[in-house]
């Protein structure tokens, strides 16, 4: 049976509910959290590279996205290196495929539809990065490559509202999309060492 809310104490309701600014509760032994808050960028873009990289560990997400900034180098040689982040979300309207993945055209690697989004890549490796060296300041005995991104989310921001003048007297909207980013990095090395000894 549930305890109602109000016969809960103050640090019990602390405990129940998600802590101020992220979206899912902080729970695990060995946890390492980051956040970056009102970026100017679209959600859209940074929602495909977070669902591409969860899961990873947090050096391989970072060298997976260093491979998909090669598409912004000048040599051609290093632009056909570049991997894509595969996109999966989908306009909402399968008859008309006004846009999402049906006007996305296939990439090499057998992933189907997908894009180089560069900024975003940019963005949530300093994010990862910056997990990491939470963790290392953290934890002495921890690896921050090793640790695994167990949650990783981008939610849309504020909208900071802009005009662009005109010609004869008019304006028209020029808005900034914000986006907010969020990550967990979680360590999963003590737990195998546990087992191992048991054995």
């Amino acid at each position: 049976m549930q305890t109602r809310k109000r016969d809960m104490s103050r640090r019990e309701r602390r405990k129940a509910t998600p802590q101020t600014g992220y979206t899912q509760v902080l729970q695990g032994s060995r946890l390492s959290t980051a956040r970056a808050v009102r970026v100017d960028m679209h959600a859209k873009h940074c929602f495909e590279v977070c669902r591409a990289v969860k899961g990873m560990q947090a050096g391989a997400a970072i060298a997976y996205l260093n491979e998909v900034l090669k598409i912004d180098s000048d040599r051609a040689d290093i632009r056909k290196k570049a991997r894509a982040i595969p996109y999966r979300l989908g306009s909402g309207n399968k008859r008309r495929r006004r846009s999402g993945p049906s006007m996305v055209g296939h990439r090499k690697g057998g992933i189907g539809p997908g894009r180089y989004p560069v900024k975003a890549s940019r963005e949530i490796i300093k994010l990862i990065e910056s997990a990491m060296s939470n963790a290392s300041h953290q934890y002495e005995d921890i690896n921050p490559e090793d640790m695994e991104i167990t949650h990783i989310a981008a939610h849309r921001g504020r909208i900071r509202k802009g005009w662009s003048p005109r010609a004869r007297g008019r304006a028209t909207p020029k808005n900034h999309y914000q986006v907010n980013l969020e990550i967990f990095l979680e360590d999963f090395s003590s737990d195998d060492e546990m087992g191992g000894d048991e054995f």
